[in-house]
């Protein structure tokens, strides 16, 4: 089958526009000349067009998507702009091109100074690109929450072996000079002079990566490489949003290396954006009405981030278009700018962003419009600090803006002069004619003008110094602490410390008001109120009337119980805690406000609620880890517990340390059974005062509760058989905690999981690669974490198994193929091997785990030596697969594993069915039919294991789709007289 050759790409003009009616063009057009008025559209010939449909063809805007090289011929206005950072590029091998979010930053790279380079012809200013520029290797990326690897990607982006691109990660963290080197070799394969590095969204260093370390790698090896006083093959173009800027004063190469290349771009003209819109339409043979351009640059105006609303409308229009006109009753019908960002908001908020970031961005847009109490409200610019509350984090908020910004809804920045960051709508019209918002605005109105004043006496506050004369008291507190009661997601954390300390003035001052007259008057006789009602309380709160209820159990779909933290006594056994019940009380309020949204899961800890079912969960006890596990077993037992989630303080440290911690019990409907058993969330968190921990360690226990609350909602999904929702739920759990191994480790498993079940062979690998990627990090964090080792040995065997079946069914074609699976199945044996002496997991197996996988790479190797040809080889490690299966058998029995054990059965089978298969080839008749019916007998233990077993995927992925059909096949083959 042939196929079409590629339209011949058209080129930008060489110039800016003149003045008059034409503009010449170059490259494939050189010579052709466009008359601006025949895309002019008069308004007598569109009325004529006003009832006709749409004529088919390419859309001429890119709308709020940014151009690149494939539509590069589209990008027009940004030409003598292109030009000189095409000069630049020739001066210096480092530049960075800064810019407000909403400018323009990636189109201009992309599509204007890419295309350039390659092209090697003149520029708009009449010069040429540096010599040799066609011929640079020029690699795009963006830098993600780990930009090594993503280095390491576009590097070897080529790259047939899931661990070339692993192991030059690994290069770059070790040694910065690696990229050089990995540089020269990349040009001396392609046969190219210069390797152009362009990092779009550089942002991404600081905003998403976690990892000092990494960073800073990243960064040294970025910095290394375009040194100016080293000649080297290596050049870096940056693209990094204003707001970021500050950021760099943490880095001295890198900030002396900006402030001396770089390119600060602003707004587009009015007759570059001109151009931009007339340009496009002309070369699609497309018409604009008389006079749209100008209501369009008129509508606007001088916002910040006109571009992209520019372009959003343009596209907008253009599907609305008579004919091959646009027209000012399509623009209208679009609603203009306002509506058709409107449009884009509301389509934003109910698709882009979840459920548990909606709340999210509704705060955020409140607090960013300005209101009035004649309802003619204006956009309002606030300082990130503003968006920071009880209930949500800065990464939170910086997940959350990311989207807003990529959908250009608002824009980011900092203050001039200074380095403060702030945070806007990109055009006011959002805030005039989204509904939406709209309703939010009059919903509360005078709640929310109350709000506005909160914020403004509190920042006024802290720039006094929390000078105590600006605090509230009497009516105003009372209004803004009752607002503040009904709106708590809404309170910055600025806001509601003005308000604490507003109360606690007027506290001080009304018991001082009281003492006097309470003691002459009341004392006595409020006294005996107080004793009675404490009396009736109690008779209450004892729960008499309860005792002799049955204990209710949990009845959710996914059940969390959050038990008492416990204080960690000389000997290690755990003991009540001071501050337990209060420790674990802020993480059950977290635990249920991140699932509230979700009724499949139910969270329960102590309480009067609790009280009132004659249910106390209390503490997990023991004075080790395998103790605490059993402790943790039990009481999931007793509530019908799906996940335990528990904490022990250690106060025999200085300062005191609290360890978060959680215990999931077996459940058959999850993928995997290496999930079960207990976790630790995070690092300790320290306790200056372990019997009072004061507010400020509430952000990290938070931080850690809701990575918990985020991998319950993951394991809900996972055991519903939703594998994308609950991948997705692990990554958010990411934000929260991004340097837990637990939450990497949960990432990797369902991402392998996924990558399992995607028919794609190219998605398959890059679904592989992203699982053992993050079974990595968790190593990086945790270097003994056996589980994510063993996750890392699954990674290399599910890619190495892959290219041998691809072999097999294509034997002879790619010889290479085998030799890969063979290098990957034995990077998955040592994976195995190193897990299988790391330090045991509490309520999981896991050494059995690591040598089940060993077992199965030993016999996978088996039968790539053997389809290689070395029989004697192949016949070394199936024998040593046979030996290392066979010894787990019994301790996989004791230890409950059927599953694992299921899989054992099968694999030994296997591995005795191509022993059988090597007797036969060498015509040693009796030791092959040993071997065959040592190979039935383990397929029939397989199959006994499934019969009855309640373990649905036991029974449907082990037995029915392997030890039944592979042990019928063998029966068949040797009734024939055949082998394996």
């Amino acid at each position: 089958m042939t196929e079409k050759p590629a339209p011949r790409r058209r080129s930008k003009p060489p110039e800016a526009p003149s003045s008059g009616d034409s503009i010449s063009l170059s490259g494939d057009f050189h010579g052709a000349v466009i008359n601006i008025k025949s895309s002019i559209a008069t308004a007598a010939e569109v009325k004529e067009l006003e009832q006709q449909p749409p004529e088919p063809g390419d859309p001429p805007y890119q709308g709020l998507q940014y151009y690149d090289e494939s539509n590069a011929d589209r990008f027009f206005g940004r030409e003598m702009l292109t030009a000189r950072l095409v000069a630049r590029l020739g001066e210096s091998r480092f530049l960075a091109v800064l810019g407000d979010s909403g400018s323009g930053k990636s189109s201009l790279v992309r599509a204007g100074v890419i295309p350039a380079l390659r092209k090697g012809a003149q520029l708009a200013d009449g010069k040429l690109p540096p010599s040799g520029s066609p011929r640079w290797d020029i690699r795009v990326f963006t830098p993600t929450a780990h930009p090594l690897e993503a280095l390491a990607a576009a590097l070897a982006q080529n790259a047939e072996s899931l661990t070339e691109v692993s192991a030059l990660s690994t290069q770059l963290a070790a040694n910065p000079h690696a990229l050089v080197q990995a540089a020269n070799a990349l040009l001396e394969r392609e046969g190219k002079p210069r390797l152009l590095l362009v990092v779009d969204q550089f942002e991404e260093v600081f905003a998403q990566c976690r990892d000092e370390q990494e960073r800073r790698a990243f960064l040294d090896a970025l910095l290394d490489a375009v040194d100016p006083a080293v000649e080297q093959p290596v050049a870096a173009l940056i693209l990094l949003r204003a707001d970021f800027y500050a950021r760099l004063a943490q880095y001295d190469r890198l900030r002396e290396m900006v402030v001396r290349r770089q390119e600060f771009i602003g707004a587009m003209t009015h007759d570059e954006l001109t151009r931009a819109i007339l340009m496009p339409a002309a070369l699609g043979n497309w018409k604009l009405q008389e006079g749209l351009v100008e209501v369009m640059l008129s509508d606007i105006g001088e916002e910040p981030g006109a571009l992209p609303l520019l372009s959003h409308a343009l596209l907008e229009t253009w599907k609305r278009r008579r004919a091959r006109t646009m027209t000012l009753s399509g623009y209208n019908e679009a609603g203009g700018v306002r509506g058709a960002i409107a449009r884009t908001a509301e389509s934003v908020f109910t698709q882009r962003l979840s459920a548990e970031q909606r709340p999210v961005a509704r705060m955020i847009f409140l607090k960013l419009a300005e209101l009035d109490e004649d309802a003619q409200d204006t956009r309002r610019r606030a300082s990130f600090s503003e968006l920071i509350t009880k209930s949500t984090d800065p990464a939170t908020i910086d997940a959350v803006l990311s989207i807003l910004t990529d959908a250009r809804l608002v824009i980011t920045g900092v203050t001039e002069p200074g380095d403060t960051r702030v945070v806007e709508v990109a055009h006011e019209a959002l805030i005039r004619e989204w509904p939406t918002l709209r309703q939010w605005l009059a919903e509360d109105r005078e709640g929310l003008l109350l709000h506005r004043q909160l914020s403004d006496a509190a920042a006024l506050w802290l720039r006094l110094g929390r000078d105590p004369s600006a605090l509230y008291h009497g009516t105003l507190l009372k209004q803004a602490a009752a607002w503040a009661g009904a709106n708590p997601a809404l309170l910055s954390l600025d806001e509601s410390a003005f308000l604490d300390a507003s109360q606690a003035a007027e506290l001080e001052d009304a018991a001082r008001r009281r003492r006097d007259a309470a003691l002459r008057r009341w004392v006595l006789p409020a006294a005996a109120a107080v004793l009675l009602g404490v009396l009736v309380l109690l008779f209450f709160l004892t729960g008499l009337n309860n005792r002799f209820k049955t204990p209710a159990v949990m009845d959710g779909a996914f059940n969390v119980a959050v038990a008492e933290f416990g204080g960690l006594a000389a000997d290690g056994s755990v003991e009540k805690a001071p501050a337990g019940a209060l420790l674990s009380g802020w993480v059950g309020n977290k635990l249920t406000g991140e699932l509230s949204s979700d009724p499949n899961l139910l969270v329960w800890r102590d309480g009067p609620g609790l009280v009132q079912k004659n249910v106390t969960i209390g503490r997990v006890e023991g004075a080790t880890p395998a103790q605490r596990a059993d402790s943790a077993a039990a009481l999931a037992g007793r509530l019908h517990a799906d996940m335990v989630v528990f904490g022990n303080i250690d106060a025999r440290t200085s300062p005191a340390r609290l360890t978060l911690e959680f215990w999931i019990a077996p459940q058959l409907n999850y993928h995997f059974e290496d999930i079960q058993g207990s976790y630790q969330t995070g690092t300790p968190i320290e306790l200056p005062d372990p019997a009072s921990p004061g507010v400020e360690v509430l952000p990290q226990v938070n931080n850690q509760a809701a990575a918990i609350a985020w991998l319950a909602l993951g394991l809900t999904h996972s055991s519903f058989g939703q594998p994308a929702e609950a991948l997705d739920a692990f990554q958010h759990a990411g934000t929260s905690a991004p340097d837990s191994p637990v939450v990497h480790f949960f990432i990797g498993r369902e991402t392998l999981f996924l990558s399992d079940r995607e028919s794609d062979p190219a998605r398959q690998i890059e679904l592989t690669l992203q699982a053992d990627q993050a079974f990595r990090r968790a190593l990086e964090l945790d270097p003994a974490y056996a589980r994510a080792a063993i996750g890392e040995g699954s990674a290399y065997f599910a890619t190495a198994k892959r290219l041998a079946t691809a072999e097999e069914n294509n034997p002879g074609q790619d010889a290479k193929n085998l030799s890969n699976a063979r290098s990957l199945a034995e990077e998955a044996l040592a994976a195995y091997q190193r897990a299988a002496v790391m330090p045991p997991v509490s309520g999981f197996p896991s050494d059995l785990g690591a040598k089940l996988g060993a077992g199965t790479s030993l016999r996978l190797l088996g039968e790539i030596l053997q389809r290689q040809g070395q029989a004697g080889d192949a016949r070394v490690r199936l024998e040593e697969s046979a030996r290392t299966l066979e010894a787990i058998l019994q301790p996989l029995q004791l230890a409950g594993q059927q599953r694992y054990l299921a899989q054992a059965y099968q694999t030994l089978a296997t591995a005795y069915q191509w022993l059988g298969f090597l007797d036969e080839s060498q015509a040693q008749y009796a030791d092959s039919q040993a071997a065959y019916t040592r190979a039935l007998d383990y397929y029939g233990r397989c199959i006994d294991l499934g019969q009855g077993s309640p373990d649905q995927l036991l029974r449907q992925d082990i037995v029915d789709k392997l030890c039944v059909p592979y042990r019928d096949q063998l029966k068949e083959n040797i009734g024939a007289g055949g082998g394996g």
